[in-house]
């Protein structure tokens, strides 16, 4: 049972509420009983409780206390009493008829402006929705951007069905926060492309591409460059050891002047060894970097952070989404649904993350158990002693 906190309304959750507001109501007018901003917020506090699915979003909303439905914005049944939660249906045809981009560009631009300043770097990475298909042989996917360090997604489009990752980071980087500076962006190596490489650069942004076999000639070179450093003591070496196994990165790195690149100024090279607890090697990796970065900048230690930092995708937002809400076994695919869904997902990941909480899983059930703890992740003024 919910217990409302004696502080409560010292969390200011105003900023949230004026950023939901700017969305596009794609009801019609006619017959509305919820604001689009309640429904919205209602959405998010049922995701941070951990909620799946549209059904599963109905029955944690219509549990929330009344107090916070009251926060929340929801309007007043005066028959009974009490303050209206949504339907299933109201909230299943809202997240199918959303517009997810401008969705996904008012989450994106409210979490940056809640996010720590300084340095950004950000890592731009796709994922398959495997649960959800667009047709019998196409499943949903989504390119996103997060900032490094933070694991906030701050930006994200779907790919379409007919094209590739490629083709739509032009339109990633367009749907951007105005970041200050010149941020550095890593990439995957599908993203080595020429055209890519151009127009990041031309965005004001500096790129730190991993490079592969997809391109075998540029693999080549970058390789030939390096393959001396290797003789040689590494720039940066760093150790660690956790799970049976010690790992250790070593970095080289050397200027990129030979390399028939846009832009290029940097390459680099990491070897990653992975032993067991005796000392026997069990792997060993070289991952081959190019960057626009210049030498003075994009020393080894800048290299191996950022790329670790890229890597961090897949545990800090791919994975926890399937993990905390199993979204590679939803299988919503009608609209927008899937994609929204993935949105609010990253919205409370966001949240959860700013207020200083690495651990996903646990504050969704935390949160579950008390709805009220909601407040004070998606308030910007709050009384820090209850976070």
């Amino acid at each position: 049972m919910s217990i409302v906190p004696l502080d409560v309304e010292r969390c200011d959750i105003t900023s949230l509420l004026e950023m939901l507001e700017e969305i596009p109501d794609p009801r019609r007018s006619r017959g509305k009983i919820y604001s689009l901003s309640f429904l919205l917020a209602v959405i998010l506090v049922a995701t941070l409780t951990g909620a799946k699915c549209p059904r599963e979003l109905h029955r944690r909303a219509a549990d929330l206390p009344q107090p916070l439905l009251a926060r929340l914005g929801a309007p007043l049944d005066h028959f009974r009493g009490s303050w209206r939660t949504p339907s299933e249906k109201t909230i299943r045809l809202l997240l199918k008829k959303i517009d997810v981009d401008a969705l996904d560009a008012a989450f994106g631009g409210w979490l940056y402006a809640q996010a720590a300043r300084g340095q950004v770097a950000l890592a731009i990475d796709g994922k398959v929705l495997r649960g959800a298909w667009s047709g019998e042989d196409t499943q949903v996917r989504l390119l996103s951007a997060m900032l490094q360090g933070q694991g906030v997604v701050i930006a994200q489009v779907r790919v379409p069905d007919d094209t590739n990752e490629i083709t739509v980071v032009e339109e990633l980087v367009g749907k951007l926060p105005k970041i200050p500076g010149t941020p550095a962006v890593t990439l995957d190596a599908v993203h080595a492309q020429h055209a890519t490489a151009e127009l990041l650069v031309k965005a004001g942004l500096d790129y730190i591409l991993t490079i592969k076999g997809n391109q075998p000639t540029l693999q080549r070179k970058i390789f030939e460059l390096v393959l001396p450093l290797l003789q040689e003591a590494p720039n940066h070496e760093i150790e660690e050891r956790g799970h049976g196994r010690i790992k250790n990165w070593m970095t080289w790195t050397t200027k990129a002047d030979e390399i028939d690149f846009p832009h290029a100024a940097t390459a680099g090279v990491i070897r990653r060894d992975e032993f067991d607890l005796t000392g026997t090697r069990i792997s060993r990796e070289h991952a081959l970097i190019l960057t626009s970065v210049s030498p003075k900048n994009a020393t080894a230690e800048y290299l191996h952070t950022h790329i670790r930092g890229h890597w961090g995708i897949e545990n800090e937002i791919h994975y926890t989404r399937d993990t905390a809400w199993r979204e590679d076994a939803n299988p919503t695919y009608t609209g927008n649904t899937n994609h929204s869904l993935a949105s609010f997902r990253n919205l409370a990941i966001g949240v959860i993350r700013l207020n200083g909480t690495r651990k996903i899983k646990e504050t969704l059930e935390h949160v579950a158990a008390d709805r009220y703890r909601a407040l004070p992740l998606l308030a910007t003024v709050c009384n820090r002693s209850t976070r």
